[in-house]
This record gives structure tokens, sequence and C-alpha cells, in this order.
């Protein structure tokens, strides 16, 4: 959806709380700009602009590491936030900063242009209009302002002529979606002439405009199947077959939107990627196979021709004989044209004759054989022998190769994304403690167990957290985390137990279904990032090296429960049931099922109803993939 006039005009009421407050960062991805903004007593805040779009944000984005150079031109010239405001009603927005001003032109491709007295110091993207340029150095000139609806009381007086919705969109600056809206809330047909309306017509047109420009915010943002659909300031009795999402202000509809339409994005980019590679290995395994039985064919004629050479050797012989004997006396040609015209059953069986490689076919007892003057039968029948055994050798490799490319395509997982996992909420709404980065619980006997969530935890937990007498867990298969117990070398069998069970339930076997595993442990020094000459190492992988000890057929388990983490602050866990049990004051115990994280969420939540329990917390302490609640 693009952002119009009147959209930008309300969220005002938003991006006003911006006012005061420090530019701490500035961020940007292509042709959009987020600003972090500290404001006293409230926190960082964080807005997003782009060419279609503002909006305040409590979604991190993925930023670019090295800021491209308009980036820090911003960081070296915004400060304080003097003022923030909407010019006119343009899709402009003016952010000043001192003498400074940051001017956001919202429409079109979308720019940005740093100006400093009005003179342009840096821009996004330098262009040239017949009317104006945007070039460092010149006069910033703004574009010819758009009509302000709101500075007039009759505004169906202000339209020109044509069908009501088109002049209401465009000569009011509202836009179809809201031109639309106005002709269904008073019930005109919108394909109506202006020049058409009766008095009670233009009455109830008047009101509905000035409802929309003026009348009290009921923000919105509309769904279907789960996929945004549209965000508005108000109700739009024009989506009235849509279901809506709760939410607080305008700014926070239009950030969910954007935020899901982004991360849909990328999901598609991930699944063609999967599909592309998923195809090119079932391409190449269909095409080993047929290899494989073509080399499987040709092994089995070449030994079937060098067996009939054998059995045939004596009627072969007395061809070989006469065939060569013709070839010295008359030439390959001559030779050719005499049996072809002979009628002879030894005739007969010569099928032809090359001259170029010297060569000439024999058909015995269903076989072709091919017989080279000079060749005894002995040397024939091995070359057949060997051809056999040539593409014996050749299957066996292209089978290890098929054996690869089914591996791989075993091990292909389509990598989704998980849009309410990712819908992290970044507000700092309280300092958490260290370990909430990581998967935790403390074990039925009281020892802190700590799981990496990805490559980059796993490297932080082993690197940074794990000490000299704690333990490290690990299931026996690639992909599943590192797992750590605090001190984990005074625990006791139980606590052992939960953590390699922790080790398995956080991995790839709950999305699989997979009941249980093996897991092992070993003390931290066993644990290493170096590894042997000439391997390689990714990130969040380790070596470990001397005796494991084994934990057999460990099974998957988990619970969700509440734990106080600071007075009067509840948080959800996730482990093992009798860890859970021990250390929460209400928990419900999950299995791998076929429900979402966020509908397992969301009943887990209703279920604790006298905490105020974070609902994208409880996502993200759920196992990787669905679950359900056991009854």
């Amino acid at each position: 959806m693009e952002l119009t006039s009147l959209d930008l005009s309300l969220l005002m009421n938003d991006l006003d709380e911006l006012e005061n407050g420090h530019v701490q960062k500035v961020y940007q991805r292509k042709d959009e700009l987020t600003l972090e903004v500290y404001v006293g007593g409230e926190g960082k805040k964080r807005v997003i602009i782009g060419p279609n779009h503002v909006f305040l944000s409590k979604y991190k984005r993925d930023n670019p590491q090295k800021p491209p150079g308009f980036a820090m031109e911003l960081r070296k010239h915004l400060g304080r936030i003097t003022s923030i405001e909407q010019r006119g009603f343009d899709r402009i927005l003016e952010i000043e900063s001192g003498d400074t001003k940051l001017i956001c032109e919202v429409y079109g491709r979308g720019n940005f242009v740093l100006t400093k007295d009005n003179k342009i110091i840096g821009a996004l993207r330098e262009e040239e209009w017949a009317d104006r340029t945007i070039r460092v150095g010149e006069e910033y000139s703004y574009p010819e302002p758009t009509f302000d609806p709101r500075d007039t009381e009759s505004h169906v007086e202000t339209l020109g002529e044509g069908e009501v919705v088109r002049k209401i969109a465009s000569d009011l600056s509202l836009g179809g979606v809201y031109a639309e809206e106005i002709c269904e809330r008073t019930g005109i047909d919108k394909h109506k002439a202006v020049d058409d309306l009766e008095e009670d017509e233009k009455t109830r047109l008047d009101e509905e405009i000035n409802e929309v420009l003026f009348g009290e915010l009921s923000p919105q943002l509309y769904i279907e199947d789960e996929d945004p659909v549209r965000a508005s300031p108000f109700e739009l009795q024009t989506y009235s077959e849509y279901d809506t999402q709760d939410v607080e202000s305008f700014s926070e509809a239009l950030d969910t939107y954007f935020y899901i339409k982004e991360k849909r994005k990328e999901e598609k980019k991930l699944n063609k990627a999967y599909r592309e590679r998923k195809e090119g290995l079932e391409a190449q395994l269909e095409q080993q196979k047929r290899k494989i039985q073509g080399l499987e064919k040709s092994s089995e004629q070449n030994r079937e021709t060098a067996e009939k050479i054998y059995e045939n050797y004596q009627e072969l012989e007395e061809i070989k004989e006469m065939v060569e004997e013709a070839l010295d006396k008359y030439g390959w040609k001559e030779t050719e044209k005499r049996i072809s015209e002979s009628e002879t059953s030894v005739s007969n069986r010569i099928k032809g004759f090359n001259e170029q490689e010297r060569f000439y076919t024999v058909k015995i007892d269903g076989e072709t054989v091919k017989l080279k003057p000079g060749d005894n039968l002995e040397a024939t029948a091995s070359r057949y022998y060997d051809k056999a055994k040539d593409s014996e050798s050749k299957i066996k490799k292209v089978k290890k190769a098929k054996e690869e490319t089914e591996k791989q395509l075993d091990g292909l997982e389509k990598e989704e994304i998980d849009i309410e996992d990712v819908l992290e909420d970044k507000t700092q709404k309280r300092s958490k403690k260290w370990f909430e980065k990581y998967r935790w619980f403390y074990s039925s006997e009281g020892y802190l167990v700590l799981c990496g969530r990805d490559s980059q935890t796993n490297d932080m937990l082993v690197k940074k957290h794990m000490e000299s007498n704690d333990l490290y867990f690990h299931a026996d298969f690639d992909g599943a985390p590192s797992v750590v117990i605090k001190d984990g070398q005074d625990s006791g069998e139980e606590t052992r137990q939960e953590a390699a069970k922790a080790s398995i339930t956080f991995s790839k076997t709950w999305k699989a279904g997979i009941g249980s595993d093996n897991v092992y442990y070993v003390a931290p020094d066993q644990v290493s990032q170096e590894p042997e000459p000439g391997e390689y190492l990714p990130k969040g992988a380790f070596i470990v090296r001397g005796d494991r000890n084994y934990l057999r057929n460990v099974k998957v388990e988990a619970a969700v429960g509440v734990y106080e983490v600071e007075e009067d602050v509840y948080v959800p866990v996730s482990g093992p049931v009798k860890a859970i049990e021990e250390n929460c004051l209400e928990h419900v115990e999950i299995k791998p099922g076929r429900s979402k994280k966020s509908e397992v969420a969301k009943e887990i939540r209703s279920r604790f109803d006298d905490y105020d329990i974070d609902l994208d917390y409880i996502i993200r302490v759920l196992p990787p993939g669905k679950s359900s609640i056991k009854s």
C-alpha cells in the first residue's frame, strides 16, 4: 500500500513524540531509512521512512554492517530533533535538527534531501525536472503544493467535473481507497457525475469527508489468511469482508503491515531457492539413475558379446579367415561389394565394413561382434571384457555420486520463515538477564542450563560463557544446539538427563517428530574451535576431542511454565517437564503437533491469564517447528 497525504497527516499524532528526541543512529537499506531516536523518559524509538511509507517500528531490521555514505552524512548532521512535521497536505515529512533539515519526499520513487539554510548538502538521489532540481549545492525547491481539503468547509463545491469517486480521490488528494470508502458510507453511486449530485447527497458527502479528515481514529490492520491486506487509521466499510488484528495505533498497524510484507518477500525467495535446489538435485539424481542403467546395460552386452565369441569361436575363426583373405586380395570396397552380392550363410552374417576405423561387424547368435583385421579372437574377446569392466568401474563411481545426491536431497530442508518468530518485539521494556539471549531453564536440582538458538548464539555460549567447571552437551548429530550446564561437573544424574533432553528437544528432532536420540557430554577443555589442518569449521560448530560420555535413547520432552525472573516480573520458560514443574508457578506440557507457534503461544498465554506474559516471548521459548498442548 502507498501512504496518502491523509495517512501522513494522521500519523503525525504518533510521530510528534519524537520531538526533542536525539538521533543516535541512522541506517539505510537501499531507498529506506531507519532513524533510531532516544526520547527522554521513554527510551529508544525507531522510525522507518521509505518511498511510500512512514511509521514508528518496534521491529529491528537487518541493516548493512557498513553504512552507506548518505547514512553516515545523516549521522553527522542530525542530533536533537527540534521539530517534525508534515509540509501542508503534501506527502513530505520534514525533520529539523538545529539549522539542518531532512526533507523526506514520500511519493513516487521517494527521496531524502538534507538541507542547511535551505541549501542542499546531501541527497539520496540527485534528480532534475523541468521546474526543480535536486543537486548538492543548489537551493532546495519544493514541488507544487497539494490542495489541502482541511482548509475548506464545502468539499463538494471544490470538485471538478467527472465521476464522484475519481474527483474525491484526485481533487481532495484523498486517494482511491478513501474515496471509495466515502462513497460506500454515503450510499452514493461512485460512478455518478459530480454535476448530477442532489443537494442531500452533497451534504452527506461533505459530512463523511469531514469525518474522514477530522473524525476519531480507530486504527485497523485488515488481514486475510494471516497476510496483511491494508493498514488504516479508521474502520473501512469497504474492507469489512476481511478479518482484523488488534493494534493500538495507526503507526503500529503500518509497522506490522510492512514488516510482514517484507518477511513474506524473503520467504518467497527462500522457497524459490529451495525449489530450484530440490529440482536440481532431483534432475541430477534422475540423470545418475539413467547413467547407471546405461552402464549396466553396456556391461551386460559387452560380457555377452565376449562370451559369444568363445561359444562361436570356430565359426568366427572361419569368417575372419575368409574376410581377411579377401581384404588382402581385393581391398575394403571390393570385398564389401563381393560379400554383399553373395548369398551364402557365411556372407549373411557379415553386417558391415568400416574402412576408416578399420573394422567389420559380424552377427553371431543374436550379438554383433566388431572384428579388426590382424587381431586374434582372444584379443577381441578381451577387449569386450575390458569394456564391461570399465563400465562396472564407472557404475561404482556413479553409484557413489548417486548416494551423495540422495544424501543431499534427504538433508535438504525447506528453510521456512516463521513470521511470528521473527516478529520479535525489540522495544526495551526492561533490562533482560544475560542468559535470556539463549534458551534457558533451571534444572530440577537448581542448575542453570543454557542452549544456543543458532550458530551465532552457539558460538557465544561456548566462547563467552562456558567455564572450566561446566559441562558441554550435544546431540549425536549435526545441526543440534550447544547445551551447557553451569557448574555442571557438580550436578547429579537428573540434571544431566534434563540437559540431554534439551539437546534433543530444541533441535530438528522436534520438527521431524523423532521421539528420541543419543546425546553425549564432555568437559569444556575437550571443546575446541581449532579444526584439523586442511579442515574447515563453520560458525557455531566445534571439534570435540577425547572420550565422550553417552546418554542413549534420550526422549524428546518439553513443558512451558511461568517463572518469576525478577520481583513481580514473569517470563515463560521451556524445558524438560520435571525441571519446569520444580521451578515454575504454573506449567503446561507440549508435544510435537500440527499447530503453528503463534496458535500454541496464544493458548498458553490464555492458560497463564493471571500473569502478564508477553506473547512474543512465549513464541521464542517454544521448540522449533509446530506443536500442540497435551490434554
